[in-house]
């Protein structure tokens, strides 16, 4: 863990998550189908707080959890159908569980902590889905008598958010494309090289949060005429 002090101000870095004292700024990128705990720091929450939990949707805020403490016994409802049954609040700190979290899950909680005071945490979160699989195609029309060396493998993936995609001569980068530089539904980039080469070539996609790779097998992609 990293802290360094700005003005006065404490911060901590901690798996790419951002704390500031007093009122809480908290960016969070998560992976898809993996369960979230939204941490608040915090290890003793007062017994008679009034914890309520929001969602910020694109044009308002949703009431997600209200707990209470009625006469000693402890009244949590949790509401909306959109988390269904995937959300768990831990009263002692007021953190917050999201179980199997999904791309539609991105978006702003808002924690209200409400004792003689009401105190106040924001949570911007993001949710990737895992980098989809490249796939290597040629881009000539007819691969049964290909003149030497005239192959041109081109490697493709469907666009997804933050998605980029990369060529590697063994492990140098050698070319790269993201979603910044196209609009279409899916992303190409062709490797130009004359084949047979003595490099391994690999096709890789990412996201901020995971990738995927797929190796070029020329021989099957381009049975080249060796008589031509």
């Amino acid at each position: 863990m990293f802290i360094f002090r700005i003005t006065g101000a404490v911060f901590s870095l901690i798996h790419c998550v951002l704390f500031t004292a007093g009122e809480e700024v908290v960016k969070l990128q998560e992976l898809e189908g993996t369960t979230v705990t939204l941490h608040t720091g915090l290890t003793g929450v007062q017994s008679d707080a009034h914890i309520l939990w929001f969602y910020r949707s694109e044009k308002s805020d949703i009431k997600i959890v209200n707990s209470l403490i009625i006469r000693g016994e402890d009244i949590t409802d949790y509401y909306t159908d959109r988390f269904r049954d995937r959300l768990q609040l831990i009263r002692s700190s007021g953190s917050l569980t999201i179980r199997n979290i999904s791309r539609e899950d991105s978006g702003v909680y808002t924690l209200n902590i409400i004792t003689g005071t009401d105190s106040v945490w924001r949570f911007s979160v993001k949710v990737y889905a895992p980098a989809p699989k490249p796939v290597i195609r040629t881009r000539a029309e007819s691969r049964s008598a290909l003149p030497r060396g005239s192959c041109s493998p081109v490697c493709s993936v469907e666009n997804g958010e933050d998605v980029s995609l990369s060529w590697y001569e063994d492990k140098e980068r050698i070319s790269s494309i993201s979603r910044a530089d196209s609009s279409d539904s899916s992303l190409h980039l062709l490797l130009n090289r004359t084949f047979p080469s003595n490099y391994t070539y690999t096709c890789v996609s990412d996201n901020p949060l995971s990738n995927q790779s797929t190796q070029l097998n020329i021989t099957q992609l381009c049975p080249f005429n060796e008589g031509r």
